[in-house]
């Protein structure tokens, strides 16, 4: 069994469960307690993401000086903040905690993920990132559902103290459980005694493009959906307890996808390609298909067909999702690993910012307009899919040294 891997998913699946309502009920909290617009919504949600988008580079370079397991400690203060949302009204204090709320989840994204890629063997990377974000989808789904139930039951100040407790109960299980890990990288390449390449290198690399195009632009289509999706339903149901079952439902499809993803990256990387590459593109058409699905839904003002389609494409994102981590890792060498997942959390956290706030703007005028840009945006990532299956390699020219 691998004690660090099971440490940092206990951890994870506790503060996930506790962050959980914030991303799937803050549309339905802010319309339906504080009346203001979506707008508001997506303002919140850009703050965030502005600010754990900006600080995503500078984590990955800290994660190697503090450590992994000091930067998921700080990353899982993030459902503290979160929950404080939910106790607001004032929308400058709401503004000013969803910069906290950003500023812990750029810690808690390259620290957790960069332990994660230090504690696996590249043998058993697909499953490992598998179960990384099916601790988050899973945790999200039960915590969204119970969080609407108890907003429908209790209010949403409720709410933001059960986060509050939870996520405080998540990071005394990490302080318990979670170990630290020895990440001196002599075998790793000759440049980890100089802390890896520069930002600036990386970026002249045509593949690493290539990887920040597959990063950006879906996020910008799943950006655009996790704001639409959830308000559309919620005015079409009239309560937040459809909310969470959608995200309940969606996220647990979303993790069975993800599983059967980590799968088949594994049995690839047995048969001796060793790029999870070849995947992006297909699984880009596959979101654009269930764009187009939402879309025809969302025009009809039919409430199941749009579950259906916004479920069928949290499957296929996370599926989607699931190729990062191992891609990162093939392009990282072991060596590069936090600052690439530093600088595609940027771009994770841009692309989120560009979807919401367009998504925002968007859906008042028409409720079709968000999955119309997703669409075109779902359309360039296949295209910088089958970019990195030209660029070629299958990942065989380095051997990882991470411990199994």
């Amino acid at each position: 069994m691998n004690r660090p891997l099971v440490g940092l998913l206990v951890a994870l699946f506790a503060g996930g469960f506790a962050a959980a309502p914030v991303r799937a009920l803050l549309p339905a909290y802010v319309e339906g307690v504080l009346h203001q617009p979506p707008l508001l919504t997506s303002t919140l949600l850009s703050v965030q993401l502005a600010a754990g988008g900006a600080f995503a580079v500078v984590a990955g370079v800290l994660v190697g000086r503090v450590g992994q397991r000091a930067a998921v400690l700080l990353g899982l203060t993030t459902s503290i903040f979160g929950a404080a949302l939910f106790a607001l009204d004032s929308p400058l204090a709401l503004a000013a905690v969803a910069v906290l709320w950003g500023l812990a989840g750029g810690f808690q994204s390259a620290g957790g993920q960069s332990f994660m890629l230090a504690a696996v063997s590249r043998a058993r990377m697909g499953s490992a990132t598998a179960a990384y974000f099916v601790a988050g989808t899973a945790s999200g789904a039960l915590g969204a559902y119970a969080a609407g139930l108890a907003a429908d039951r209790f209010g949403f100040r409720s709410v933001a103290l059960g986060g509050a407790v939870l996520g405080a109960v998540g990071l005394l299980l990490a302080l318990r459980f979670l170990p630290a890990l020895d990440t001196r990288a002599s075998a790793a390449g000759p440049d980890s005694r100089h802390g890896g390449t520069g930002y600036g290198a990386l970026l002249r690399r045509p593949e690493v493009l290539a990887l920040c195009m597959a990063r950006y632009f879906p996020t910008v289509a799943w950006g655009a959906a996790s704001l639409t999706l959830p308000l559309l339903i919620f005015r079409m149901a009239g309560t937040a307890g459809m909310v969470g079952t959608f995200s309940m439902v969606s996220l647990l499809c979303a993790s069975l996808a993800q599983l059967a993803t980590g799968r088949l990256i594994d049995r690839r990387t047995a048969g001796g390609d060793r790029s999870s590459r070849a995947l992006v593109a297909p699984l880009a058409l596959a979101i654009l298909g269930c764009a187009v699905a939402a879309a025809a839904a969302a025009g009809s003002g039919v409430l199941w067909p749009l579950f259906a389609a916004g479920t069928l494409w949290a499957m296929a994102a996370w599926a989607l999702s699931t190729t990062m981590p191992p891609l990162v890792h093939e392009l990282g060498r072991g060596v590069d690993d936090a600052r690439l997942v530093g600088l595609t959390h940027l771009l994770w956290s841009a692309g989120m910012l560009s979807g919401t706030l367009a998504a925002g703007a968007l859906v008042d005028l028409n409720p079709v307009a968000p999955f119309g840009l997703a669409a075109g945006c779902l359309a360039v990532t296949a295209l910088a899919g089958l970019w990195l299956v030209r660029r070629g390699g299958s990942g065989q020219s380095w051997q990882s040294a991470q411990p199994v």
